[in-house]
């Protein structure tokens, strides 16, 4: 069976950024499942995976644009050390979630801390990456 829109699909992966660095496989552990057409992965390698079966072996690389998208300015914001609860830890590196106006929940990563200030990036942490993914399909129905 190949894959198309609805079908429920099993696979490995290997994910490595433009340097070469490893960032992530699931080669070795638990394949990942998703629903074909739902968005459950990234744009890119679910157009890549379109049409294709079990047993299917490929590299693929994903521009920014088809995987977690550019860096939007818009999403970098600051905000004052007071308006985190106490039990947040105000560290670079934490994330941190918010309400945005619709009630959806928001993350934010704390990328700078000042004096007065603390520095959120709400972009995803590979926004504009170009990835590099090693995939095998190993079912689909």
């Amino acid at each position: 069976m190949r894959i198309k829109k609805g079908s429920e699909v099993t696979f490995h992966y290997e994910l490595r950024n433009e340097k070469g660095d490893l960032l992530d496989s699931t080669f070795g552990e638990e394949p990942v499942h998703y629903v074909h057409g739902d968005g459950e992965i990234v744009e890119g390698l679910e157009e890549f995976l379109e049409g294709e079966e079990p047993g299917f072996e490929a590299k693929v690389t994903i521009p920014p644009e088809k995987a977690y998208g550019v860096t939007r300015e818009d999403l970098i914001v600051q905000a004052a050390p007071e308006n985190f609860d106490d039990q947040v830890a105000l560290e670079v590196g934490e994330v941190v979630e918010t309400e945005d106006p619709d009630g959806h929940t928001v993350q934010f990563r704390i990328v700078e801390i000042d004096e007065d200030k603390v520095y959120l990036d709400g972009n995803h942490p590979l926004a504009n990456q170009t990835l590099h993914y090693r995939v095998e399909v190993l079912e689909v129905a």
